[in-house]
């Protein structure tokens, strides 16, 4: 790749393809948590006695999903009334290859390497439930409580530092509320 010319096209690419990759994993993240914090309500479980807590739940998981679906969805969306904006903004901004559907800037290869990861999630996942046969399970169904003995026994508290390096460290990197 360093060898041709064209290698920082091809790094482009895959710098392309990972960031769109990187925020559908964001989005699959938070809208897993939408997803517990409806079983949660729905069971009637208390989600100030999990490990981890936020009062900005589910607000900032619904936040992160949309943002993340925006950044890589709204590029196939061209509003006319928005072209001459978007046209001003694609010379300072490559912002997830929307520039691709402005008049005479089409090119496979971003598209390909800015859509295709956008494309291929929603097939590996009704793929991988199709291939395992599970159900999307309602709130109400989600299980909350098997193994859960198992989980607790991994979790740990931190040990007490044995000298002063050590109490030092723990200063410096532990949150409010870990020792």
């Amino acid at each position: 790749m360093g060898v041709q010319a064209g290698s920082g096209k091809v790094f482009g690419w895959f710098a392309n393809m990972t960031a769109v990759a990187g925020l559908l994993t964001w989005f699959g993240i938070s809208v897993t948590y939408i997803r517990f914090y409806a079983g949660t309500k729905a069971q009637g479980l208390d989600r100030r006695t999990l490990p981890y807590y936020s009062n900005l739940q589910p607000f900032a998981a619904w936040y992160a999903a949309v943002s993340c679906f925006v950044m890589c969805f709204v590029c196939f969306f061209r509003w006319s009334m928005y072209e001459q904006l978007l046209t001003v903004m694609s010379g300072a901004v490559q912002f997830s290859g929307w520039s691709v559907f402005l008049k005479h800037n089409w090119d496979v290869a971003t598209f390909v390497t800015n859509y295709f990861p956008f494309m291929l999630f929603p097939v590996l996942y009704i793929g991988a439930k199709w291939w395992k046969r599970t159900p999307m399970l309602s709130a109400s169904e989600m299980d909350f409580y098997s193994d859960i003995a198992e989980i607790e026994a991994d979790t740990y508290d931190e040990p007490p530092p044995k000298n002063k390096w050590e109490a030092f460290w723990q200063w410096l990197v532990c949150v409010p509320g870990c020792v």
